[in-house]
Parts: C-alpha cells; sequence; structure tokens
C-alpha cells in the first residue's frame, strides 16, 4: 500500500484538463453524506504545524494492546483516532501548500514544505505498519469489521516497510520538485541583436510591430532552451529517484507503480498504448480541422472579453452563482459553502506558481480551491472546472487515510461540468461571444486528450528507458512523440525544450492521463446531453456521489458510459464533436456575422461594378451623341455654302448648264442618280 505514501498530494490535491445508452434514475440528491462542514471562514484557518507526537502515541498503544483480543475495541477506537490525526496532518500540509504556491520563494513556506513532506513520508509508513500488525492480530476481526472494505484491508495487509533508502529518494525527489519551482519563477532573458529580451518582452514587441516573426522566434526558441537546460537535468535526476524507489519495491520502473498504486487506475499500460493509437488516429486529425478556426477567431473573441478589466475572485464567483443551480440544485449546497466560508484564492498575483487545483481541508470537513488567474475567460473555465472537483469532495465523507483518489473520475466531475455549462455561456460571456467560447472550450478539450496521451506516453517512454535518461534524450523523445500527435515546430531540431512547462511532469508524475481518459468520458456526457440534457444531467451527478475510491472502467461499466478504451467508442466521440462545432462555426453567430460581413461586402462591390457599367455607357452615349450634333452641323454649312453658290451662277451659265443636262442620256442619268444615291445613302450611315 505505498499509495498511501505516494500519494499524499494525489490524496488532498486535484490539479488543474458510440452515444451510451443510459438505465438511470433520475438523481434525488446526496440525501445525508455523513460530513460535517465547519462553519469556519478560510481566513480563520491558520497553519499551526504539525509534529507528529500525537500520532506517535496513539501507534505505540495500538502496539502495546493488540495483542489481547480484549483490547479490540480499543484498538478500533485508535484506528479512528489515526484517522483523525492524519486529517489534522493533511490538512496541515494542505494550508502551508497553498502558501507555498503562493510564492514558492519564500524559504520558511518552502522549508516547511520540505519539513512536512519528510515527516509524512516517515509517519505514514509507522501507521502503515501499525494498522497491518493490527489487522494481523488477535483484534485483527474487529478492526476489519470496522473498516468494512476488503480492497483496502487488503491493501493494508499487503504494506511493505519502506527501507531507508526509499525515505532518502522520497526527500531527494521533494527538493528536486522544490528546484524545478524556483526555476519555474525564474525570469530568463534571451540576447539578440544586442538586446537583452524576457519572454514578455519579446511578445509585446512582436504583436507591436516592433520586431519580426523570426525575431520573436528566434528570441522565444533561445529562453526555451536556457530554461530547459536547467529544469530538463532536473527531471532527469528526479526519474532517476523515482525508479530506484519503486524497484525496491519489485515493480519495471515508476511508471508501473504509479498506475497501479498512485492513481489507483483499473486500465493498463497496455490498454494506454491502444488509446494513445486511436487518438492519434482520429483526435489529431480533429485537432487539425479545428485549429485554423480556433486561433484565427475563436481564441481572439475568447480572449478578448475581460482584456479591459480583470475580476477579483468574488466577483467571479458571483457570475457563477446562477448557473450552477440552473445545471442541477443539487451543486448549491456546496457552491453556498464555498462562498459563505470563502474556501478559495484566485485574485492574481504575479509571485504564485502557474496552477489551479482544488484541495481537501479534512480537518475542516470542507474542500479549498487556489487558481492563479490570467485575466482571460480561461479564469471563468477554471472556476467551472475546479467547482467539479470541490461539489464532489464537499459530499466525499472519507478520511484522508482511506481516501483513493483515482484522478481519471475526479476529472471526470470537472470536465464533465464544463461540457454541462456550455448551455449558458450566452448569459455568460453574452451572445455576440459565446459561439467563439464554445468552440474554444471544446477545443481546449479535444487538446487535452491529446496532450494527455502525448505526456503519458512520453513519461512512460522515460521511466521505462534502458539506463540513466540525460536531459538531451528526454528532449528528443518529447520532440518524436509530440510530432506523431500533430504538433510542429518552427525549426529542424531533433529536440523538444517546451515540455518543462507542464508542471505536473514534476509534481505528479503520469497524472496527465486523467485529462485524456476523463475528457472521453466528458464529451460523452455533452453527446447525451445535446440529445437529452435531463438524462445528461442525471448521469453526471449521479457520477459525482461515487467519491473517488471507485475506479475509472469500472464507474463507466456501472453507468452506463462506454468503454474508452473500445477504438469504436474514440471514432464516434469524434464524430459527435465534428458535427457539434460544424455547428458553431457554420451556423454559429460569430460564423453568421462572418457571413453577413462577406455578403454585405460581395454587395457593396456589385453596386460600384453596376454604377461604373451606368457611367461607361452614358459616357459613351454621350460621345455619340456629340458625334451626331456635330455631323448634323457640317451638313448644314455645307448645304448653305451650296445655295449661295448657286445663286451667283448668270443666266448665260444657268441655260448652258439646263441645255447640257437635258442633253445626258438616260443611261448617264441613271448611273449619276445611282452614284448620287450611293453617296447619299453613305453619308447617312455614317452621320
Amino acid at each position: 500500500m505505498k499509495r498511501f505514501i505516494a500519494t499524499l498530494l494525489a490524496a488532498v490535491m486535484v490539479v488543474t484538463m458510440a452515444n451510451p445508452v443510459i438505465a438511470l434514475a433520475a438523481f434525488k440528491g446526496y440525501g445525508e453524506d455523513g460530513q460535517t462542514h465547519s462553519e469556519v471562514a478560510f481566513s480563520d484557518m491558520k497553519f499551526e504545524g504539525y509534529d507528529g507526537e500525537n500520532l506517535r502515541k496513539i501507534l505505540d498503544d495500538m502496539e502495546a494492546k493488540r495483542g489481547d483480543a480484549k483490547n479490540a475495541a480499543a484498538i478500533v477506537e485508535d484506528y479512528k483516532a489515526i484517522a483523525k490525526e492524519f486529517d489534522i496532518f493533511a490538512t496541515q500540509y494542505a494550508l502551508n501548500n497553498i502558501r507555498y504556491y503562493g510564492n514558492p520563494l519564500i524559504g520558511e513556506y518552502a522549508e516547511t514544505d520540505l519539513e512536512l513532506s519528510s515527516l509524512w513520508t516517515e509517519l505514514a509508513d509507522a501507521a502503515m505498519i501499525g494498522i497491518r500488525e493490527a489487522l494481523k492480530s488477535p483484534c485483527g476481526d474487529a478492526l476489519k469489521a470496522h473498516i468494512d472494505n476488503e480492497k483496502l484491508v487488503e491493501d493494508y495487509l499487503e504494506y511493505e516497510d519502506m527501507t531507508e533508502r526509499q525515505m532518502e529518494l522520497s526527500v531527494i525527489g521533494d527538493k528536486l520538485v522544490q528546484e524545478y519551482d524556483e526555476s519555474e519563477q525564474k525570469t530568463y532573458t534571451a540576447e539578440l541583436n544586442g538586446r537583452e529580451w524576457t519572454e514578455y518582452e519579446a511578445e509585446e514587441a512582436f504583436y507591436s510591430g516592433e520586431i519580426d516573426q523570426e525575431t520573436y522566434y528566434a528570441v522565444s526558441l533561445e529562453i526555451s532552451r536556457q530554461r530547459n537546460a536547467v529544469e530538463a537535468q532536473i527531471y532527469a535526476k528526479l526519474v532517476s529517484a523515482k525508479n530506484e524507489s519503486a524497484r525496491i519495491d519489485g515493480y519495471k520502473n515508476y511508471a508501473e507503480l504509479a498506475y497501479k498504486d498512485v492513481y489507483n487506475r483499473d486500465y493498463s499500460l497496455e490498454d494506454a498504448g491502444r488509446l494513445y493509437s486511436y487518438v492519434k488516429k482520429y483526435f489529431v486529425p480533429l485537432a487539425d480541422k479545428l485549429y485554423n478556426y480556433y486561433y484565427s477567431t475563436a481564441v481572439l473573441v475568447a480572449e478578448s472579453i475581460y482584456s479591459d478589466y480583470v475580476m477579483d475572485d468574488e466577483e467571479l464567483v458571483d457570475l457563477i452563482e446562477p448557473f450552477v443551480a440552473k445545471v442541477d440544485k443539487g451543486l448549491v449546497e456546496a457552491y453556498d459553502y464555498l462562498k459563505k466560508y470563502h474556501t478559495y484564492e484566485m485574485d492574481h498575483s504575479d509571485t504564485k506558481i502557474q496552477a489551479g487545483y482544488t484541495t481537501s481541508l479534512y480537518q475542516y470537513g470542507c474542500p479549498f480551491i487556489f487558481n492563479c488567474p490570467d485575466g482571460s475567460y480561461y479564469d471563468v473555465e477554471t472556476l467551472i472546472h475546479e467547482f467539479g472537483h470541490y461539489n464532489n469532495s464537499f459530499h466525499n465523507d472519507v478520511s484522508c487515510l482511506e481516501d483513493m483518489t483515482n484522478m481519471d473520475v475526479a476529472e471526470i466531475h470537472s470536465q464533465g461540468l464544463e461540457m454541462l455549462m456550455l448551455e449558458y455561456f450566452d448569459e455568460i460571456y453574452g451572445e455576440q461571444n459565446s459561439d467563439a467560447v464554445r468552440f474554444a472550450t471544446l477545443y481546449n478539450l479535444v487538446s487535452a486528450v491529446i496532450q494527455g496521451c502525448l505526456y503519458d506516453e512520453f513519461q512512460n517512454e522515460v521511466f521505462a528507458y534502458e539506463g540513466e535518461i540525460t536531459a538531451t534524450e528526454c528532449n528528443r523523445i518529447f520532440r518524436r512523440l509530440a510530432e506523431e500527435y500533430g504538433q510542429k515546430y518552427g525549426n529542424d531540431l531533433d529536440e523538444a525544450y517546451d515540455w518543462v512547462k507542464v508542471n505536473h511532469t514534476y509534481h505528479q508524475p503520469l497524472y496527465y492521463m486523467s485529462y485524456a481518459t476523463s475528457a472521453l468520458a466528458s464529451f460523452d456526457i455533452f453527446a447525451l446531453a445535446e440529445k437529452d440534457r435531463k438524462s445528461a444531467i442525471d448521469l453526471y451527478m449521479t457520477l459525482t456521489t461515487y467519491g473517488l475510491n471507485t475506479p475509472l472502467c469500472e464507474l463507466l461499466e456501472t453507468v452506463g458510459l462506454p468503454d474508452i478504451f473500445e477504438e469504436d467508442t474514440v471514432k464516434t466521440i469524434v464524430q459527435d464533436i465534428n458535427m457539434y462545432s460544424d455547428d458553431i462555426y457554420k451556423g454559429g453567430d460569430t460564423y453568421k456575422l462572418g457571413i453577413k460581413i462577406i455578403i454585405g461586402f460581395i454587395a457593396v462591390v456589385l453596386v460600384i461594378i453596376a454604377v461604373i457599367v451606368l457611367l461607361i455607357v452614358l459616357h459613351i452615349r454621350k460621345k455619340k451623341k456629340k458625334r451626331a450634333l456635330a455631323a448634323a452641323a457640317e451638313q448644314t454649312v455645307y448645304d448653305t455654302d451650296t445655295m449661295g453658290s448657286e445663286s451667283t451662277v448668270s443666266g448665260d451659265e444657268a441655260e448652258a448648264v439646263s441645255n447640257e443636262e437635258a442633253g445626258t442620256s438616260g443611261d448617264e442619268a441613271a448611273t449619276e442618280s445611282g452614284d448620287e444615291a450611293g453617296v447619299d445613302n453613305g453619308d447617312e450611315g455614317n452621320s
């Protein structure tokens, strides 16, 4: 049961990413969840630390009493006390973690984080040994009856003591993660054209036109290279430490251990491998199709919504509140609690780690949401996502000691809620923006499937690497796999450097697969909602009642959702997304507006052409009229001149002419008449 030790953060932190035949009754509510939610505002929850003395005393008492069956009731009480102490310990760990994520560069928070992590490893190992031995003792039957969970009892009984080397490796791993966090908070620069550039400065200069695209890419690549030079080395060391610890427990590598003991997955690495191939076959072409509209239109509209104004966290909570009840009234209780006791911290801060997560404060019986906002529509999406986790945790009456935390299921609670909220985007973002944000949200979930599989395949290959992995080899593996998943690079290198930016890879290796599997299940809920929204909501709400102890495949089968590891399921999901996305960018408001603009533009062009043609015709007619008038004027002058000449002929000349004409033969007269007629007709034809 190394799960309990390996998954402290997984247990208390959920970080932020064929149509089903449903045979479920309508969701009737959560009923009595048995959990006591304290009436304490987060501002009054003070970090007090934890020294472990009470827990050690309880474990000593259990050891002293377990040999006598008469002490069975006392052993059960000791077990309850152990669970309570771990709830307190986990809560104190989480409270310091919230401080640490707020500013990892404050030495006190970082040191406390290391101290508590080391203490957790020590005390968790001691507790697992104590409970294991109590279950084997004459008091074991009573303790088994109290636990009332065969799988959990089996895990306790199979627990193997941690070695001193494993404890050392755990501390080494924690320190490496903190080194990574410190590096992520550092500002890296690149020198180009005699100037030092930060990533932010280069981006601003590019969009303002100060530098061209080639220069911007060169700066970005150099900064990524510098960051990678530090952080990829850290990762290579982390892989080595985790693999060594996993091999002590008999696993081939840490990936094998993580799938079974950390994330409680009921699908194998081989199942995951098949899903990788389906995602490459179906989802990568889908993403290529959606890419242009996403980056040319959808994301630009979506990110412009709050470009001039950043909401504080209370405004954000108020914005979403009306729509929580519209999904289902069963969500209202948790949201009211979140709002009343301010169990969230989502204000902007430059010192925060770039992450969003929901953690359980077991001691107070409530969850807590942390986020580092970026001032975009994504802050709204993150709150919706994290509240999906929050609501489940709020109704999940499980102590930290028994919380197995299946992340694949946890992310359905979050991403499924995102899909159901699409219905209200007209009201949340405004009708003029809603289609663009719907498309962006859909594209982000498609990316979650692709990125989840990419990072999982990458980490599986790295952890399975023969010999000691190097930073360079990590870069090469990621570059090769990323290109298989459709990622394009603007250079001909054989390494990729940007993968280190995903902090899950360090804090919770192999977590990212949960985004992919849960996104596929969430798409199935979405497809059902398009046909029968009420059934989809009932299905989703039913899923949230299962907590996180039920593994993914078992849960999907229980509620009637299809097997996401089957090719036909993946293919059908992509077909559904295609139809919906086509409706948005071919039938949505943004598309319709674009069509109207195009039609309007064409109409204006046609009017202009018609006016030009009309002007040309009028011009030609005007020219013809002028020529006609000119010709007529010339004829008038000619006639006048002729008449003047004839009037000056003498009588004798006139008589001679007359006699001469009279003597002309008929043939000649006919010829002259024909010639004159021809001349006259010709002149008339040219006038």
